[in-house]
């Protein structure tokens, strides 16, 4: 191996969300025509028919409608969270939305009300990226399922964002923990930490401090501050 080949490579953040971008922006469209398709095949079998799917037609259009719903919802929160987009929104609508389609159909509730951030806060560049980011963290945190909570106080200049996990086992895994705390190595890193890494190193990146405590055996608690 040269010595060049084996130097550690340091890629620019807005690179990472630039790349985001594109992978979504090229994988909504493909998405968005597999449920166009669907509604074109119910209509024309409710016109021939003049009635429902049913049978094993209709269990398959229902098995990729849900698929590609998920596929969908997951898309729109990739965007945000990963992208360009997310670092520029000026409200909290859009990343509200995302959280509950993302969260939409498993185990885990999302409380995330209205108002909540205030939009004033969303001046602040970068925090609709970092609390959806966070949101997605604590979603990851309850394997078993449970209730996200957002929280918040404070406004662009400075201010404090909650975000936390209830349920069982409602911890963060240590490898987790340690890539986003910046102490894991990018040899240490694997498919199952990525996202933790990634966050962290985007909130340091918009001048956040954001860490995460565990008060109980059920209760996990993100916090960012600015």
């Amino acid at each position: 191996m040269t010595e060049s080949s084996s130097r550690p490579v340091s890629v620019d953040i807005r690179v990472l969300e630039l790349l985001a971008s594109k992978l979504c922006h090229d994988l909504v469209s493909p998405v968005g025509a597999i449920r166009n398709g669907l509604e074109l095949i119910e209509e024309m079998q409710e016109d021939e028919e003049g009635g429902s799917i049913g049978g094993f037609l209709g269990e398959a259009v229902k098995l990729i409608d849900h698929s590609s719903g998920q596929a969908d919802r997951r898309l729109r929160v990739f965007r945000l969270a990963y992208g360009v987009a997310g670092r520029d929104q000026k409200g909290f609508g859009d990343a509200r939305a995302a959280a509950a389609g993302y969260i939409e159909g498993g185990r885990t509730r999302l409380d995330w009300p209205d108002r909540v951030p205030h939009d004033m806060t969303a001046q602040r560049r970068g925090v609709v990226k970092l609390l959806l980011n966070m949101v997605m963290l604590a979603d990851e945190a309850l394997t078993h399922g449970g209730l996200v909570s957002v929280a918040a106080d404070g406004d662009e200049t400075a201010g404090r964002i909650t975000v936390s996990a209830a349920g069982r086992p409602g911890t963060l895994n240590p490898d987790a923990a340690a890539a986003l705390a910046g102490t894991a190595t990018p040899e240490a890193l694997s498919p199952r930490t990525i996202h933790a890494y990634l966050a962290g190193r985007l909130a340091e990146s918009d001048g956040f401090r954001v860490a995460v405590a565990t008060e109980s055996s059920e209760r996990l608690v993100f916090t960012a501050e600015w």
